[in-house]
């Protein structure tokens, strides 16, 4: 049966009694040792590390940041290409001669303008004379091979990669080495050739899959224009000061890690050569991902001249992916010459992808997150009393006697003073040595 009275005692003995610290002075050097190493310790830590290492007495903004690309370099090509043309339902194969051609930044920088990227193009296939028509399937499409014309559904287009809408017939294929009839199709005609290297040769020497077509690339220079504002101090900043005496320092500048760390004109070399085990060759056959980055580091306590940038290189992408590897993009360019027929040139351009990355912040003095750290640590120091306190009653010899000292049961109506067997309370004491 339940005992009420008892109940009642418990619930008024938790609601009338009052627990107050006491002091108890411990005559211990080891236990007075591990007390002042541990305030020894937090003191360290907050003002050493959380005031003056992480600025707790500063406080923070990030910035909001602008970045504009350009790239400058030339490369010239001569080629020679090999391509299918089909006359009367036969193939036939033509040589587009290009002839010496120079590419220059609108011609292999692809869009124009991109937000914080840039792409530069290193390698490429050509597929000339595109005109609309009808021709085959590229035999890389398994589900355009065919025996017969029942084998090819009209208006349909094959999948995994199809180039056009199939017509319903069966013909020879127009590709080297093809083992089977293509499904012919409604398309740009003939269909892109996808397969590195060009069938082809640059300045007489045939093309080759272990070599870029522009090697001449790893000269080329990117420009960076950089502006941070940080809202919160109404500071903004440039990575191209204006206290050049030069009017023609950004002409003569080039970035390197050593003694011109600050020039914004950055050449492909430079980048490739501080991204360990990356090469420029590997990456620029079938192109990559690099990311470049700039790191502003502020502290506004000091001139704003201090606040510099600083840039770092690294590769985004998996140069080891087994699948889908490199990045690459398709540009058609059309000649506008021929009225009769809309013609085209597609490029499959390989390339690299620079993306710029801006991690900006800036830090002043303010006196809130001085406050706050500083009574943060003064919390911490009662940390040093509580492991203490788990010292001498838990882990000293004279653990039971220590106890009987430090939690006393005071019963007015008694008169006696009774030690107690667990803690009601926290306590305070001080250790010292005689």
């Amino acid at each position: 049966m339940v005992n009420f009275y008892k109940i009642g005692n418990s619930v008024a003995s938790a609601l009338f009694e009052y627990n107050t610290s006491k002091i108890v002075h411990i005559n211990s050097k080891k236990v007075g040792f591990v007390n002042r190493l541990i305030q020894l310790l937090i003191i360290g830590y907050v003002i050493g590390y959380a005031i003056i290492y992480k600025k707790g007495y500063q406080k923070f903004d990030v910035g909001l940041s602008s970045v504009t690309t350009k790239v400058k370099g030339v490369v010239q090509t001569n080629l020679s290409i090999n391509y299918p043309i089909r006359v009367e339902n036969k193939t036939t194969w033509g040589v587009f001669n290009q002839g010496p051609r120079t590419w220059d930044s609108a011609d292999y920088v692809t869009p124009a303008e991109e937000y914080e990227a840039v792409f530069v193009m290193t390698n490429m296939i050509l597929t000339p004379e595109q005109k609309q028509g009808k021709c085959p399937e590229d035999y890389a499409v398994r589900e355009a091979m065919c025996t017969n014309d029942s084998d090819c559904v009209a208006r349909k287009v094959p999948k995994n990669g199809g180039h056009g809408i199939m017509t319903g017939k069966c013909i020879e294929s127009d590709r080297p080495h093809a083992v089977s009839k293509m499904c012919e199709i409604e398309t740009w005609c003939p269909v892109e050739n996808n397969k590195l290297p060009m069938q082809g040769t640059n300045f007489g020497k045939p093309l080759s899959n272990k070599t870029c077509l522009f090697e001449e690339a790893i000269n080329f220079t990117i420009s960076l224009k950089n502006t941070v504002r940080f809202p919160e101090f109404g500071v903004t900043v440039r990575n191209i000061h204006d206290d050049h005496n030069d009017p023609d320092y950004l002409k003569k500048c080039r970035y390197n890690h050593e003694d011109q760390r600050l020039c914004p004109i950055i050449s492909l070399k430079t980048i490739f050569d501080e991204i360990s085990g990356t090469a420029f060759d590997d990456t620029a056959i079938r192109g990559g991902v690099v990311g470049i980055k700039i790191t502003w580091d502020c502290n506004l306590d000091y001139d704003i001249s201090e606040c510099l940038p600083r840039y770092s290189f690294f590769r985004l992408d998996n140069p080891q992916a087994k699948v889908a590897p490199g990045y690459n993009i398709r540009i058609a360019q059309y000649d506008m010459t021929d009225t009769r027929f809309a013609r085209r040139t597609l490029i499959k351009a390989y390339g690299i992808r620079f993306v710029v990355m801006v991690d900006a912040k800036a830090g002043k003095f303010d006196i809130v997150p001085l406050l706050r750290n500083f009574g943060a640590g003064l919390g911490l120091l009662g940390l040093a009393t509580v492991l203490c306190d788990i010292c001498i009653l838990y882990c000293l010899k004279k653990k039971s006697y220590y106890r009987s000292q430090k939690y006393l049961y005071a019963d007015p109506e008694q008169g006696e003073d009774q030690p107690m067997e667990e803690p009601v309370a926290n306590t305070t004491y001080v250790m010292f040595e005689n």
